[in-house]
């Protein structure tokens, strides 16, 4: 399956207006975003297809706040969406999949850490979900990662060792060599700085200021549907 990402790294997209660049080689679309129902702020999803998109579905209907949402595919084409939920203190990543059309009962990736926030998917071409997130034991943010095949899951680890600076924001995807990678803001001397990590031979490289390169492609502008009220919490996976 062809994943058409943005961002020089090749790195999913949140989207926080109403429109998106895409490339005119766009064959489907799906989008996640959290909004509230009036009383909680939960997960909706919808796809687009032909240009048509379906109606609006709503993954979560919890005692939670419900944010961050992001979403990839299996090699099935099955969606699978992780977000962060909140309740009481509590920082949990949840994550549901749509079989054959109909979502599942949402789970919670487990973990430890006191704070789990801004989770990012990739499902690589062997079905082996990756996910990246924010999280920290009552200090500074670190950026963690934990990868499942089969429905099973690896512990939580940190992408980069142990330092004294605030790490988050993290996006995963893959380089121009095809390889995992991890981008991320960290800290440093108050000011925000980008740095990346690729996953090689069962590893994360030191981190490192990646590379920008330019890129020309033909684009398009593909609106987001007017059902989506709310397009502070927004984001667009393209296939």
């Amino acid at each position: 399956m062809k994943k058409l990402l943005f961002l020089c790294a090749v790195l999913p997209v949140w989207i926080a207006g109403g429109a998106f660049a895409a490339s005119a080689e766009t064959r489907e679309v799906d989008v996640v975003w959290s909004t509230s129902d009036g009383s909680r702020t939960e997960i909706f999803y919808t796809n687009q297809l032909d240009g048509k998109w379906s109606e609006p579905t709503q993954i979560t209907d919890d005692y939670y706040d419900n944010m961050y949402p992001v979403v990839d595919r299996d090699q099935s084409g099955s969606p699978w969406v992780f977000w962060t939920a909140y309740s009481g203190g509590s920082m949990e990543l949840r994550y549901a999949i749509a079989e054959n059309g109909a979502w599942q009962d949402s789970e919670t990736l487990a973990s430890e850490l006191k704070t789990n926030v801004a989770p990012s998917v990739i499902i690589d071409d062997e079905d082996v979900v990756w996910v990246v997130w924010s999280a920290n034991n009552g200090g500074l943010d670190d950026i963690y990662f934990a990868s499942s095949k089969n429905d099973t899951w690896t512990e939580p680890a940190r992408v980069h060792p142990e330092n004294t600076v605030a790490d988050m924001l993290p996006e995963i995807g893959k380089d121009g060599t095809g390889s995992l990678a991890v981008s991320w803001q960290r800290l440093q001397d108050g000011e925000p700085v980008m740095l990346m990590s690729t996953f090689n031979d069962g590893e994360w490289s030191d981190a490192a200021v990646p590379e920008v390169e330019e890129t020309e492609s033909a684009e398009e502008i593909v609106e987001l549907p007017d059902f989506i009220k709310n397009t502070s919490m927004v984001f667009v996976r393209i296939y």
